[in-house]
């Protein structure tokens, strides 16, 4: 086992795959083995503080890694949630540096894919967060106040299964398209792509 760096104390950093499902119970992954230890091919790792985790806003800074048997894991992009996810990088970077976050990130992804009660802790904990989009051709989140559709027609499903269909036509995480796209939780994205796949709009997993 990858060994974890240490955190300063009350500090979380989860890593979860880019596409888990968590309404699914069987984890699902694109699996890449990079010496001798399975990864997800493309995943990220939630990092805050004890001051992010008491936003009223969740706030809280993103490492997004991709696994690859010739390159190996590797960090390939930063990002953040909530308004003021930059006012805290500078302490993070400071307490936490990036150049550890790749070890920490390995070990916590493998703990994730071994244990089933780590997986129903980071859902508990990522489900419900507003992620942001992990790349720039991610449709943005609705504006303050702006609520996308939620009522659950064919015409919402048809939707739902035109982002998704596109996002994996680009190699993106396709549940995480559809969550982007309607600025609703994973686990709510999850629920609605389900239910296109009910509808025969998307094909059986």
């Amino acid at each position: 086992m990858i060994d974890d760096s240490p955190l300063p104390a009350g500090w979380r950093a989860l890593a979860v795959p880019s596409d888990w499902n968590f309404d699914e119970p069987e984890l699902r992954i694109r699996p890449v083995t990079v010496d001798y230890v399975t990864y997800p091919d493309d995943f990220f790792m939630l990092i805050q503080t004890p001051e992010m985790i008491a936003e009223q806003e969740p706030t809280g800074i993103i490492a997004s890694f991709k696994a690859s048997e010739s390159e190996g894991v590797r960090l390939v992009k930063i990002y953040g949630i909530g308004a003021r996810w930059l006012d805290y990088l500078g302490e993070v970077v400071a307490q936490f540096p990036p150049t550890e976050w790749t070890k920490r990130a390995k070990s916590v992804v493998v703990k994730f894919l071994q244990l089933p009660e780590v997986r129903q802790a980071f859902a508990d904990t990522v489900g419900e967060l507003p992620l942001a989009p992990s790349d720039s051709t991610a449709a943005p989140a609705p504006e303050p106040g702006v609520q996308r559709r939620r009522k659950i027609t064919p015409q919402h499903l048809e939707e739902v299964a035109k982002i998704y269909n596109e996002a994996q036509c680009n190699d993106e995480p396709p549940t995480r398209a559809v969550q982007n796209y309607f600025g609703v939780s994973h686990s709510t994205a999850a629920k609605w792509v389900g239910a296109a796949r009910r509808s025969s709009l998307l094909p059986p997993v």
